[in-house]
């Protein structure tokens, strides 16, 4: 039991992680349980080259095509939590997750993600404390200015 909790624990890290990674250069974001889409600048072309920045007479930078961004999607499907860039193959975080549930909440510039799962160590099964006992939150500053809401960077 011990065990399942941490490698479950393990996975909620690796899951914090990466969505931190991109939160923090996002400049939208569209949040729903265990399905969340994440939009950062293209900083790099398609062949791996980086962009070079450039202003667009408001005060905000954009790489490559004005417009242009990468798009980032994460979701929950048969047990596998995916981290999906553009049209690239998913890559699985976590396996054997079914039970698990990542929200994400939206405040402009300060995004929280919050992930739980239910625990197997407990006898009656896993009622609501058990899984609040099990949450782990990141709260992540996003860099950019937003795109889908009015915002800016300071």
């Amino acid at each position: 039991a011990t065990s399942d909790f941490s490698l479950n624990h393990a996975d909620e890290m690796r899951i914090s992680d990466y969505m931190a990674m991109d939160l923090r250069r996002a400049i939208a974001v569209q949040p729903a349980e265990n399905d969340t889409t994440i939009l950062i600048p293209a900083y790099y072309d398609q062949t791996g080259t980086p962009q070079t920045p450039a202003l667009d007479g408001q005060g905000g930078v954009f790489y490559g095509a004005s417009g242009s961004s990468v798009r980032i999607h994460y979701y929950l499907m048969a047990g596998t939590i995916y981290r999906q860039q553009d049209s690239a193959p998913a890559q699985p975080l976590a396996v054997n997750v079914q039970d698990f549930v990542f929200d994400v909440t939206d405040a402009g510039k300060v995004v929280t993600t919050r992930i739980t799962f239910n625990p197997t160590f407990n006898s009656g099964g896993a009622s609501a404390a058990a899984t609040t006992a099990t949450a782990f939150y990141n709260t992540t500053l996003l860099r950019n200015s937003r795109t889908d809401i009015q915002s800016s960077v300071y």
